[in-house]
């Protein structure tokens, strides 16, 4: 992203923080005025007298000031851009910030905000020189991150599939704040236009997605699958690796801590912290993938599980690699340490309940002991398992 947009966005959104710290700030002062229990509702409204005053201010001047430092960075902007080129570094933090509230930063048109993007892939990499073959490999990933960050310790699963079996990679980059469903529908759109201009025939579509990006690429199949889109029928596989299909541990216990602030006024105006949480990552509760599993509650105050069942779209073989902490199998999945981030039974879509379970074939699952979440990036055995179930194309 260029530097003149990078500290235009970096300045929007220091201005919203002071918005949202005079926000906490002045409903702690109406709190404490109104010598509201301990346990109970937080009054309403503005702080009294003075503290009311100085908030009002504070916003005012925050206002002003972001209207003339916008103006003057727009200004200033191309040279800006000349004298501090982009770098790897300064688009994995963007892409971390577009994690935790790229929502936030959609709605309020802020320049840091990342657009769906797709990028092909080798043979030459950074002009990618060559005719791109027929067979597409589409690489979707996860929370936080961006399509460079699929090599991890010099080792890049995409690119080791694209030269071992003649796939052309395909990185998708995205907003992972943004609801999954929204992704979902404008990687199906992006996907469509992408095959649509494709200089040579599309002989197949093989996915691979890792953690949050296996549910974008599901919601991306179910929308063509709604649509009749006809990119849909050149799907032959798809790989979910971590993919949290019914959720995260570490969302829900971030939804408790956020609603055990609200039992007390005193402690009511931090709640609003744990709003922050972006609209993907509130998706990541439970495994949301439709605009009908979250736009009718609020999911920050209702932890329930609203999603209605989504099958895996049928004439397409899927795959599912799963990691845990625990040093050796042995045990049930359901009795496995989790890889961190997501349970393997989440991982490999198991389900208490019929209508959810994705019904995966045995031999179509794997799960990978002394794991974490983001090492399968670089194990070797998550490559050697991508390479068996994908090498068998020809």
């Amino acid at each position: 992203m260029e530097t003149g947009k990078t500290l235009r966005g970096g300045a929007h959104l220091v201005f919203d923080a002071v918005d949202g710290v005079t926000h906490i700030v002045e409903g702690m002062y109406r709190n404490i005025a109104a010598g509201a229990w301990p346990l109970g509702d937080a009054p309403e409204g503005a702080a009294p007298g003075i503290a009311g005053f100085v908030h009002r201010a504070i916003r005012k001047v925050n206002g002003v000031s972001r209207s003339g430092l916008d103006i003057a960075l727009r200004r200033f902007s191309l040279q800006l851009d000349n004298m501090a080129p982009p770098g790897p570094n300064r688009e994995a933090i963007i892409a971390a910030l577009n994690g935790v509230c790229g929502d936030h930063l959609a709605r309020s048109g802020n320049p840091l905000a990342i657009p769906m993007r797709l990028r092909v892939g080798l043979p030459g990499q950074a002009g990618c020189s060559g005719e791109p073959g027929g067979r597409l490999l589409i690489a979707v990933h996860g929370l936080s991150m961006n399509d460079r960050e699929w090599t991890w310790q010099n080792h890049n699963h995409i690119e080791t599939l694209a030269r071992q079996q003649g796939f052309t990679p395909v990185y998708v980059t995205y907003n992972s704040g943004k609801h999954i469903s929204w992704n979902g529908r404008e990687l199906s759109a992006a996907l469509a236009a992408l095959v649509a201009s494709w200089p040579g025939p599309v002989q197949s579509i093989t996915f691979v997605g890792f953690s949050m990006g296996g549910l974008v690429a599901r919601s991306a199949m179910h929308v063509a699958q709604e649509e009749a889109q006809g990119w849909l029928e050149r799907v032959d596989k798809a790989v979910y690796i971590g993919t949290p299909h019914h959720g995260a541990v570490m969302e829900r216990g971030g939804f408790w801590l956020q609603k055990l602030l609200t039992y007390s006024p005193y402690t009511a105006p931090f709640a609003v912290l744990g709003r922050i949480r972006s609209d993907g990552i509130t998706d990541l509760r439970h495994g949301n993938l439709r605009d009908d599993d979250w736009q009718h509650h609020d999911a920050h105050s209702d932890n329930a599980d609203y999603r209605v069942p989504t099958p895996l779209p049928r004439n397409i073989k899927h795959f599912a690699i799963a990691a845990t902490l625990s040093k050796k199998s042995g045990e049930r999945a359901g009795r496995l340490l989790g890889d961190g981030l997501v349970h393997p039974s989440s991982a490999t879509g198991r389900h208490g309940n019929p209508q959810y379970d994705l019904a995966l074939k045995p031999d179509h699952t794997r799960i990978l002991y002394d794991l974490s979440h983001l090492a399968m990036l670089r194990d070797r055995r998550v490559t050697d398992q991508l390479t068996a179930w994908l090498g068998n194309v020809h």
